[in-house]
C-alpha cells in the first residue's frame, strides 16, 4: 500500500463524532480527505527544472572491438542553442594516469533540450579506465548572439557507472 493510499485509510478510520451540527461530523474526513490530495498532487508533481546551464552525464561505456565507447547525455538549460561546443578532455586509467586528451565537439546543442553524444574515448577496454576530466570548455557560444560563454563555470557533471566524471 502505498503513503497516499495509507494515509487516506488512516484518516477516513479515525473519525470522531461530534455532538453538535450533523455538519461537523463530515469535517475531519474532508479535512484528511484535502491532506491526502495535497500529499498525492506533491508527489505526482515534476521536479522543478534546474538553474540554468549545462549538465553532462557519463551515462553508459562499452567495448566495441578493444576500445571504450562512451554515451553523454547533455542537458542544456542555458535557453538557447549553442552553435559551438566543445570539451577538452583528459581519460585517466586504473592508476590515476593521464591515459589519452580527447577534444570533443558536441555542437550544435540546441536550447532547452537534452541531447546524447557517442564517442570512441581511447582505444583500450572500458574496466582500464577509472575517471574524466572536463578539463576545459575551450569553445561555447550562443547561436543567436554570437557571444562567447563561459559554459564551464555552471557546468554539473555526473556518472551512472564506475567511471568518475569530473571537472
Amino acid at each position: 500500500m502505498n503513503l497516499t493510499a495509507r494515509a487516506a485509510s488512516i484518516l477516513l478510520l479515525r473519525r470522531t463524532p461530534f455532538r453538535r451540527a450533523p455538519f461537523r461530523r463530515s469535517l475531519p474526513v474532508l479535512a484528511g480527505a484535502a491532506l491526502v490530495l495535497a500529499i498525492a498532487a506533491g508527489l505526482g508533481a515534476p521536479a522543478p527544472a534546474g538553474e540554468p546551464g549545462l549538465e553532462i552525464e557519463l551515462n553508459k561505456v562499452e567495448d566495441n572491438g578493444g576500445a571504450c565507447l562512451a554515451s553523454f547525455l547533455v542537458r542544456n538549460r542555458l535557453g538557447h542553442t549553442l552553435d559551438r561546443f566543445s570539451m577538452d578532455l583528459y581519460v585517466f586509467d586504473r592508476d590515476g594516469v593521464i591515459a589519452r586528451q580527447v577534444l570533443l565537439d558536441l555542437a550544435p546543442l540546441r536550447g532547452d533540450k537534452t541531447t546524447v553524444a557517442r564517442f570512441s574515448l581511447i582505444a583500450r577496454p572500458c574496466a582500464e579506465i577509472s575517471r574524466i576530466l572536463i578539463n576545459d570548455i575551450p569553445s561555447c557560444r550562443s547561436e543567436g548572439t554570437g557571444e562567447t560563454l563561459d559554459c564551464l563555470d555552471g557546468l554539473t557533471v555526473t556518472s551512472r557507472g564506475l567511471i568518475e566524471m569530473i571537472k
